[in-house]
């Protein structure tokens, strides 16, 4: 067997995959320290088994053999190392001529172990390699500086290796595991005999108790036989009721759907009228809104005739204002029409007189002439100063004249200022209240017109407001109708429900016997059906109800007295049968199982009063409940099929395997129909809330919708109240323009005259003074030229008097004239005034004229508005009476759509209430055939529950019979027998043949174990004695080898190898003796390092001369040594390589001359070990790695 390949990868140094072949001789591995050469010796090692991370020089875990990494290499994850060794002289118990044994490990911890590829433990390669010398306790590796270890060791710790150099360490193995197959056997029979001696004891009285209980199987085997029998014939009698039932549920169920269809028929059609009746109701709505609308319209008609009527009154008042003033004007016309007259008279009047003093004038201008000819001949100063006189006196009566005239004109003047000044202010008065009263009249139209829009806006959200209502009551209509159907379905559902619970429909008679017995207090301590005290968890009904099946209808009491009372009652009325609940006997259920997933027990679904905790228990406390059907069947097998599983929707799955299912019934069950019950009383009461608030709501909705439409009218009664106030204003706002206009025009009229007046009045002061400065200055002038005239013509006193005199009256009757004159221009003047005044009046009378025209006319148009809007009204009224009959008309149809409506209803309440009856009789006949298959699968159950039968191997069962009363005597007769029994342990059969099997079966096995110890004891003591045969051969020549070797390395000396105790040859510890040449040596701790090295090479070398290995590892075994030595091993060491196969690592060159090749381990990168190769023999040199 040579050591062919080592594989290395991951481990220590050693990242990469690396390959060292070896070849037979010697090998030697050389390099500098710390490059990895010792990593070598512990990868082979590390792959034969070692455990101990300190023996392969780590840091104490194991991990530190996987290349940890360096700065430019990561970690490794694992380390592997694989050893190919030859064996094809099949020294290894392996059908290969080469065996690789390999070994990983990761960083996770986990290791593995092969041989030849294939995964095994670490004991079979412990095995495989035990006596070779190469296992993970051999001598075939010797690692750095353990080779002393071999001197130092106590003695006892030498054995080992000398041990498996002798060849013994299989033996030692054997004999180690027959020891401890001999201390189990030993345990193990002692074990065997205590058991023994419990089952002596009990095989006696098993013996007499499988006897009685053989009496009872075959005591229960009859009378299982005859009640099957019995619980078969009612398991017929059962389905027979459950066809009859199911024939008699389908006929009711036939009726039922064709009143069904009645009911929604007539239900359709009343309906369909229905609808009609809301169309014309709506339709009526739609009238009686036309209606309000066309009433509100005649309600604003009213007030804007009201508006208007008031405009015509005020247009009258203010007509005959104006009237009046036409009136008042026109009698001042006609006062000054006479007044004009008047004066025009006195005009005329004066234009005579004055023409007349004209004449006068003249005449005596004439006469004046004449006299002055005549006088023409005093001379021509008298002339000239005559001349002179007359033509100045004619200057000054000129000047008087102008005089007296602008006095007159000034007079004229200031008489008239006053009356023009007082009229002008009248008209300014008039002016600046007509603009107050336009400005007044401006603000309030501004404010009627924010008014009406204010008005307008809020007629618009009240209309947004009354739809939004209207909307909102006719939604609460609608919703408090819906609700009052679904109240009245609920009530009516509610009250079937309820006569069906009055009526115990779905109990057995024998149940309702019991309880009207309870309830006439002819029986004592009845509770009641267990229904009725148990509260199931919404949603469980119907897996509770299947649960119970027929226990649903026992009857809980009070003690087992009221339960023989209740059952001797049955008795006398022949009532039928009951399953009595007594408080004070039922015991509770014990569930032995185990609940996974949904699982429940059935038990913890419902609730009831503490008392009747153990009823709940025995009923439901070993029956679980699942989800659905998969689960069923999952949890029934987890639990061996030995309990009952039912899911949700009633699915069962029995005790002992068996499946029961199909539909369901919701209504069909007492818990379904007691739930119903009160849901539908939480509904009803529910609804009715509902329906109080929606009817409150629908109130709430009317009435806001009345408080918006009486607001919405009121709205437009004031937006047209508004309107009519605008237009009025309107109208007063031209008025007073007019008005103001011609006021303005008056004032500016009269202040133009008054100024007039004022130039004038000034004008002719002015003119006076000029007159009166004239006259003086003439009257001195005819003064002066008088004197003189008077002093020529002293004598011609006559002509001068005459003269003086026909002056004075030419002056007297100029200044006549001038008067008139004046008078005249006076009355001239007033006569203008007057025509002024006249042509004013005639223009006030014209405006006042207009205005009472334009009153007139926006009368006549008010007039004309209200005969419109009268004649609207009519057309309305009209309109509203023809609207009136469409709505009798259609209230008519309503009312004989409602009467339809009754009728149809009527039919279908007769109809539905033929189906509530024929759905009570289909709710008795389900409750009847739920009662016919709870009594069909109670029977059924009890078959399976007692005996593990189904119906059709029950049937297999039966036997024959002449009647039921016969059968049931024969029943209970054995009962008796089987009572009489008294306790019986059934399982005392089974229990005898298992004990007494186990008794026989213990004392083959006593006698077996007894035969195994004593086998072991001999082996023992063979492989005790071999061991020891084979210790002492080979100790010896090992000894004698050991003398010869170490004379030989030492160069002489002597040494040898004793036992310490040779008595006991197999575990006494081996001493060392040596002698160098030269040298007494007492104690082995007196050599030096390198005589101790020598001395452990001396004993390797002899073990190896004794039981060669077929390889050896040596790792700088020879460091101690000097260089003498070192020939002197390197010789030795080349001398036996051709029994063994030699690797060595070593720094010496003595060494390394003796190897026929050499490895160099170097680390050309840090931490990285590489193997160089160099074969001696042909002088090459390869890089392995």
């Amino acid at each position: 067997m040579v050591f062919k390949e080592l594989e290395i990868q991951g481990f220590k140094s050693f990242p990469d995959k690396v390959k060292i072949t070896f070849d037979e001789g010697v090998t030697g591995v050389v390099g500098p320290n710390g490059s990895g050469k010792s990593n070598l010796s512990d990868a082979v090692r590390w792959v034969l088994g070692e455990t101990s991370a300190r023996q392969l020089r780590a840091a104490g875990k194991m991990e530190d053999v996987i290349f940890g990494g360096t700065r430019r290499r990561g970690a490794m994850g694992f380390a592997q190392v694989r050893l190919t060794l030859d064996n094809s002289s099949h020294a290894l118990d392996v059908e290969a001529d080469e065996v690789t044994i390999g070994r990983r490990y990761y960083r996770s911890g986990e290791s593995e172990y092969s041989i030849n590829g294939q995964i095994c433990r670490l004991k079979d390669v412990y095995e495989l390699l035990l006596d070779t010398g190469i296992g993970r306790d051999g001598y075939s590796v010797i690692g750095q500086g353990r080779i002393a270890e071999i001197v130092a060791a106590k003695s006892s710790e030498r054995r080992e290796i000398f041990e498996e150099a002798c060849g013994i360490a299989k033996y030692r193995y054997r004999k180690n595991e027959a020891e401890r197959r001999l201390a189990a056997a030993a345990e193990n029979l002692e074990r065997l005999r205590d058991i023994l001696g419990e089952l002596e004891a009990r095989v006696g009285p098993l013996e007499k108790e499988s006897e009685k209980a053989r009496k009872f199987l075959e005591l229960s085997a009859r009378r299982k036989t005859l009640e099957v029998t019995l619980w078969t014939d009612g398991v017929h009698r059962a389905k027979e009721a459950v066809r009859r039932q199911v024939r008699d549920y389908e006929t009711a169920q036939a009726d039922y759907e064709r009143f069904d269809r009645q009911t929604k028929a007539a239900e359709s059609e009343a309906e369909e009228i229905r609808m009609q009746a809301q169309q014309l109701t709506i339709a009526v709505e739609r009238l009686n809104g036309d209606i309000r609308s066309i009433t509100e319209q005649i309600s604003g008609s009213e007030s804007r005739i009201a508006v208007l009527e008031n405009d015509i009154a005020r247009n009258e008042e203010s007509a005959a204002d104006l009237r009046a003033e036409i009136a008042a004007g026109q009698q001042d016309s006609t006062e000054a029409a006479a007044a004009l007259e008047r004066h025009r008279a006195v005009a005329k009047s004066m234009e005579l007189a004055g023409r007349k003093l004209a004449a006068e004038l003249d005449a005596l201008n004439d006469e004046l002439v004449r006299l002055t000819r005549e006088n023409d001949q005093s001379g021509a100063r008298r002339d000239t100063l005559r001349g002179e006189v007359a033509a100045l006196t004619a200057r000054h009566t000129e000047a008087q004249v102008a005089q007296a005239a602008a006095k007159a004109a000034a007079e004229t003047a200031l008489s008239r200022l006053p009356a023009l000044e007082e009229a002008a202010e009248v008209l300014a008065v008039q002016r600046d209240d007509a603009k107050q009263d336009l400005e007044d009249t401006v603000r309030y139209l501004t404010t009627l017109a924010e008014n009406e829009q204010q008005l307008k806006n809020i007629r618009a959200g009240l209309e947004l407001k009354l739809k939004s209502r209207r909307a909102a009551l006719e939604e609460a209509d609608r919703a408090e109708q819906q609700l009052n159907r679904e109240l009245d379905a609920a009530r009516q559902r509610l009250s079937v429900l309820r006569e069906l619970e009055k009526n115990m429909e779905g109990y057995q008679n024998s149940v309702k016997t019991v309880m009207r017995a309870a309830s006439a207090r002819r029986l004592r301590g009845i509770i009641g059906p267990v229904s009725s005290i148990l509260r199931v968890e919404p949603g469980r009904e119907v897996a509770i109800e299947t649960a119970l099946g027929g226990a649903l209808q026992n009857i809980v009491v009070e003690n087992e007295a009221a339960a023989k009372a209740g059952i001797a009652l049955l008795r006398s009325e022949n009532a039928g049968r009951a399953t009595f609940l007594p408080l004070d006997t039922v015991q509770p259920g014990v569930f032995r199982g185990k609940l996974s997933g949904s699982a429940r027990l059935a038990s913890s679904l419902v609730q009831a009063d503490a008392r009747y905790s153990d009823i709940v228990s025995n009923l439901l406390g070993r029956i679980i409940v699942v989800d659905d059907i998969n689960e069923a069947s999952r949890v029934a097998r987890d639990n061996g099929f030995r309990s009952k599983v039912v899911t949700l929707d009633g699915q069962v799955v029995n005790a002992g395997g068996s499946f029961t299912g199909g539909s369901v019934q919701r209504s069909a069950g007492l818990f379904t129909r007691k739930q119903e019950l009160e849901e539908l009383r939480v509904k009803a009461a529910k609804l009715q809330k509902e329906c109080l608030a929606a009817q409150e709501k629908t109130d709430q909705c009317k009435q806001q919708a009345d408080a918006l439409n009486a607001e919405l009218t009121a709205a437009s009664s004031e937006q047209i109240t508004a309107a009519n106030d605008r237009v009025r204003a309107e109208a007063e706002r031209k008025r007073l323009e007019a008005a103001m206009e011609q006021a303005g025009t008056a004032l500016a009229a009269r202040q133009k005259e008054i100024d007039t007046l004022n130039a004038q009045l000034a004008d002719s002061r002015e003119k006076a003074a000029q007159a009166e400065a004239q006259e003086a200055v003439l009257a001195g002038e005819i003064e002066a030229r008088s004197g003189e005239l008077n002093r020529i013509a002293e004598g011609d006193d006559a002509f001068l008097t005459r003269q003086r005199a026909l002056a004075e009256q030419v002056s007297a009757k100029r200044l006549e004239q001038v008067s008139r004159q004046k008078d005249a221009e006076l009355a001239q003047a007033q006569i203008e005034a007057l025509e002024q005044r006249t042509r004013d009046a005639e223009s006030r009378r014209a405006s006042l004229e207009e205005s009472l025209a334009a009153l007139a006319a926006r009368s006549d148009a008010c007039r004309a508005e209200i005969e419109a809007i009268r004649k609207a009204k009519t057309d309305s009224r009209a309109e509203i009476e023809a609207k009136e009959a469409e709505i009798r008309k259609a209230t008519e149809q309503r009312l004989s759509c409602q009467q339809a409506e009754t009728e149809a209803l009527a039919r279908a309440r007769t109809a539905a209430d033929s189906r509530e009856e024929m759905g009570r009789e289909m709710a008795r006949l389900a409750e009847r055939k739920a009662a016919a298959e709870s009594e069909y699968d109670a029977t059924a159950a009890k078959l399976w529950d007692e005996y593990q039968l189904t119906v059709s191997q029950a049937e297999e069962l039966c036997v024959e019979f002449d009647s039921l009363p016969a059968l049931r005597a024969q029943v209970a007769d054995l009962r008796n027998q089987i009572r009489a029994l008294g306790n019986v342990n059934v399982s005392a059969i089974e229990e005898y043949q298992e004990v007494r099997e186990r008794y026989d079966a213990l004392s083959t096995q006593v006698a077996d174990v007894e035969g195994s110890r004593n086998e072991l004891t001999r082996m023992i003591a063979s492989l005790s004695g071999q061991m020891k045969e084979i210790f002492t051969d080979s100790f010896r020549a090992i000894n004698e080898n050991f003398g010869r070797i170490f004379a030989e390395l030492f160069g002489g000396g002597e040494a040898s190898l004793v036992l310490e105790d040779e008595s006991d040859v197999l575990s006494c510890g081996i001493g060392i003796q040596v002698a160098p040449p030269g040298k007494v040596i007492k104690n082995l701790e007196a050599l030096s390092g390198g005589e101790q090295a020598l001395v452990a090479i001396s004993i390797y070398f002899a073990i190896l001369a004794v039981n060669p290995a077929p390889f050896c590892i040596l790792d700088e075994i020879e460091a101690a040594l000097d260089d003498a030595n070192v020939s002197r091993f390197a010789q030795y060491l080349r001398r036996v390589s051709d029994k063994t196969q030699f690797i060595v690592i070593t720094h010496r060159r003595g060494t390394m001359e003796a190897a026929n090749v050499l490895y160099g381990v170097t680390m050309q990168e840090d931490g990285v070990s590489k193997l160089l190769k160099l074969d001696l023999e042909q002088v090459d040199a390869t890089l392995v790695s």
